[in-house]
């Protein structure tokens, strides 16, 4: 494993520096455009623009990574985010950052996709959902780490979109000097919505469901805290908490989803998820050590999970489809991603503000109930025809029967 990590070292090293500056402009951004008298439907657009843009960017990645490659696609992604927040430095409008943030929507899903497909592909099944894990572990740290700079200094915040062109341009100086082989994109090669459906049923779900209810909790939870009786600086210590979990359970889900299967993993983060979401809806949650540690354990189940069910999906495909399958699976979250607030938000207004956790909860049982069906139904399969393919065997070898 180390020698794994040894050799994605200098793409690692990349991607933290390019998403720790996203995650610096992304709230920059939506501050500076509220301070500048902006209407809040202008302000509340520019996330959604965004998220619009990073769906247009998955359906896009394929094609342009299959053209010019990995290092190019990284490469021209990063400048494009450089170029567009200088410009932004530059045009003090709100309306042309809106129009930049999704263009720079797309360009992360360009670069999303590529690492995704990279770190994929040099790593070998038996230590997948290990590496995938710490792979996501170490981008969390820079989600978690930007917002924390910027409230650190407010000084620091005046020249928070100049520091950012700065550490993009500078991502792109380890991915340029890595010496690790570039994925082979077979001719042709397309992973569509109904193949994942097909071959990966349990990480299609899984994706778009992870994508339809976290997004909603994590936009959302804030005002589930106000509202249930929190105020607002205890409030938002619940999305400290939950990103945190997610933080410090992720390696530790990849790590077993190797030793018991991606699946039983899946059931298992569902499953808890579940009971955390129907947890916080009882009148204990509104105390808020209570709600601290329910939502430290839900987003340590929920938030970790998606490695797992990329890393499901690629398990289930040859060398030459990892690109397709990755940019397939980040579209399908991505989606999610876009509706689950409004409806949670929706659900929240016309219902109260335990409809949040009653929706994320429900689905997330259902995802658990649908995965066990799976493998019921596969093991029936086994029983009834003695085989299964390879690619179904998945969670029917118990860890003394797995290479480790």
């Amino acid at each position: 494993m180390f020698k794994i990590i040894l050799s994605i070292a200098a793409l690692l090293l990349s991607i933290v520096i390019l998403q720790f500056a996203n995650s610096v402009v992304a709230p920059t951004v939506v501050l500076n455009a509220n301070s500048s008298g902006s209407s809040l439907g202008i302000v509340g657009m520019i996330p959604t623009v965004y998220g619009l843009g990073f769906v247009l960017g998955c359906f896009w990645a394929r094609k342009l990574l299959m053209t010019i490659g990995h290092i190019r696609s990284f490469t021209f992604a990063a400048a494009l985010l450089a170029s567009l927040t200088l410009m932004m430095h530059l045009l003090q409008d709100a309306a042309v950052w809106t129009i930049f943030r999704g263009i720079m929507g797309c360009a992360i899903a360009i670069i999303m996709t590529c690492v995704d497909s990279w770190v994929g592909h040099v790593t070998p099944l038996e230590i997948r959902g290990r590496i995938m894990g710490f792979y996501s572990t170490i981008t969390k740290l820079a989600y978690v780490g930007a917002p924390a700079l910027l409230s650190y200094s407010a000084g620091f915040s005046d020249n928070a979109i100049i520091f950012c062109v700065l550490l993009f341009i500078i991502s792109l100086i380890p991915v340029c000097l890595t010496k690790l082989p570039q994925p082979e994109i077979g001719p042709g090669v397309t992973t569509s919505f109904r193949k994942i459906l097909h071959d990966a049923p349990s990480a299609f779900i899984a994706a778009f469901i992870l994508g339809f209810t976290n997004s909603a909790v994590l936009n959302m939870m804030p005002v589930y805290g106000v509202e249930v009786g929190l105020i607002k600086s205890q409030a938002l210590i619940l999305l400290v908490a939950a990103h945190f979990g997610g933080l410090l359970l992720q390696w530790p889900s990849g790590f077993m989803s190797d030793i018991l299967g991606r699946r039983k993993i899946l059931i298992i983060g569902f499953s808890i998820s579940a009971c955390m979401s129907i947890a916080m809806t009882f009148p204990f949650a509104a105390n808020q050590g209570n709600a601290l540690i329910i939502c430290f354990i839900w987003g340590g189940a929920a938030l970790s999970l998606y490695s797992i069910a990329l890393s499901h999906a690629i398990d289930h495909v040859s060398h030459n489809e990892t690109v397709a399958v990755c940019a397939t699976i980040l579209t399908i979250w991505s989606i999610g991603s876009i509706f689950g607030p409004v409806v949670a938000g929706n659900l929240m207004q016309f219902s109260s503000a335990k409809a949040l956790f009653l929706f994320c909860g429900g689905f997330h049982a259902l995802v658990a109930a649908f995965i066990i069906m799976r493998v019921v139904l596969t093991a029936k399969r086994v029983r009834k025809e003695g085989t299964l393919p390879p690619e179904e065997m998945d969670n029917l070898v118990w860890p003394q029967n797995r290479p480790l």
